[in-house]
Order: structure tokens, then sequence, then C-alpha cells
């Protein structure tokens, strides 16, 4: 997958999808994987993924939009793939269809 086709998939409307974009714009290094996975497993790994980054004192909008997206496609097989913004100790997380035709959810996670 091309940085460009990436760009353009990422036209969700929550903050995470527009801050990955960007990241994306400003030089962000990237990888789409092909191995596939569950939805619903996926959803379960991040709701607790979730819940630890919140006990942290971190914002999890994103994990909770993200995990209900998940759920809601139950055994539906996804790819994983992940964005990391130059110069910055963060990262996105995106769940494409397994064919990589869209973007189903995201996840910006800042661990700093």
């Amino acid at each position: 997958m091309d940085r460009e086709h990436l760009m353009r998939l990422l036209n969700g409307p929550q903050e995470a999808y527009s801050a990955c974009r960007a990241s994306l714009q400003s030089g962000a290094t990237f990888e789409v994987w092909d191995k596939l996975a569950l939805a619903s497993d996926l959803a379960s790994i991040y709701r607790c993924r979730e819940e630890t980054v919140r006990l942290a004192g971190f914002p999890t909008d994103s994990y909770r939009v993200a995990v209900d997206a998940l759920a809601a496609l139950g055994d539906q097989q996804l790819r994983l793939g992940v964005v990391r913004p130059v110069g910055m100790f963060s990262r996105f997380v995106l769940f494409l269809a397994a064919d990589a035709s869209a973007i189903v959810a995201c996840i910006g996670r800042d661990r700093s």
C-alpha cells in the first residue's frame, strides 16, 4: 500500500483519522500487515488495552470508538497497520478491511 492511498482511506469522522492523515503528510512511517485477524478477537484485545491506557491517565476516546466498531464486525477478518509519526513518541493503530480497501477503525495512542 502506498502513502497516498492510505491517506485517502483515512476519511473517518474521528479526530484520530485526521491526526493520522496529518502525520502521514508530515512523513510518518507506516506498515500494513498481510496477516488477518478476527474483529471480535481484536475488540477483546483492545478493550483490555483501553483499560490499561485509561488507568495510566491517558485519553481513550479513540479506543472506545474503535472497540465498538470492531465488536460490531464480529467474525469479520481484518488486517492491521501502524503509523509512526516522525519525532514523536506516539503511534496510530489502523484496522483495515481484509482487502485493505477501507479503514474500519483508527486508534491514536500517545505513548509519552
